[in-house]
């Protein structure tokens, strides 16, 4: 089979890949908190290094000991999370934060500690700070967050800490633990909002300048028209590949049937 058809399938099955993606992104415009994924692609020409990259692009459909070394190849080297942060969105919720410069917030799982931009929190039925999903929000000694103040006010500061009362009687209840990492590309997406850290060896890091903003949460950073243009290009880019597949296989067959009346 004519080399040409896997270069443009290779291509064609990368630009499939960038669709899921960037659908996945598009599914949670809304999500609060949600950070988007991209992909880094790379010229890739046999023979094929055993680090290509991700384990979909070492499989470049044609084998590299019958491909020309004079062709290329697309390979996906990376899929990525960009941390940038969302827009603001004012709720005037004392139990909604959002994080206003780097940082996370840290929550108790069944599986360990996660981290998360979501701060749309609410107090169960144990007076814990949780989040959506019944999941306690910790404080700096790492220990769940709880807030029995029936009938209080109740203000956090820039800083993460928790006051509870009327008047001058508020009473500091503890402070949330606001972590960061050096390397964020070591975050991994779990689902729902929240981060698994991937390095064991990773440490989390005080926040210096992040400032805690009660009453706000953190959009997603997913910009709808810029991920629709996104999809149109990708979906113009695969269909171009789709044709390339469709001419080439047209000329082969061509050839064929020439070949055969010559004969």
């Amino acid at each position: 089979m004519h080399e040409g058809i896997y270069i443009a399938a290779s291509a064609g099955l990368k630009q499939g890949k960038k669709m899921e993606v960037i659908a996945q992104n598009l599914a949670n415009v809304n999500s609060t908190g949600y950070k988007k994924d991209r992909l880094a692609f790379k010229e890739l020409m046999p023979p094929f290094p055993p680090d290509a990259g991700m384990e979909g692009s070492k499989n470049a459909l044609l084998a590299p000991n019958k491909s020309n070394k004079n062709v290329s190849y697309v390979a996906v080297t990376d899929q990525y999370t960009d941390h940038k942060p969302g827009i603001f969105k004012q709720t005037n919720s004392e139990m909604d934060m959002a994080l206003d410069g780097p940082g996370y917030f840290s929550v108790s799982t069944t599986q360990g500690t996660r981290y998360t931009r979501n701060g749309n929190f609410r107090l169960d039925t144990q007076n814990r700070l949780v989040n959506q999903n019944e999941q306690p929000v910790l404080n700096e000694q790492g220990e769940p967050i709880v807030i029995n103040a029936q009938g209080s006010d109740i203000s956090i500061d820039a800083n993460g800490n928790i006051f509870a009362g009327t008047g001058l009687g508020n009473q500091n209840i503890g402070k949330i633990k606001l972590v960061n990492f050096e390397n964020k590309q070591t975050l991994e997406k779990i689902g729902d909002g929240l981060f698994y850290q991937s390095d064991t060896e990773a440490e989390e890091l005080p926040i210096n300048n992040t400032k805690l903003r009660q009453g706000f949460l953190e959009g997603s950073n997913v910009t709808a028209v810029d991920e629709m243009t996104n999809m149109i290009s990708t979906l113009r880019l695969f269909e171009t590949y789709q044709k390339m597949i469709q001419s080439i296989d047209n000329m082969d067959d061509q050839a064929v049937n020439s070949i055969g009346r010559v004969g």
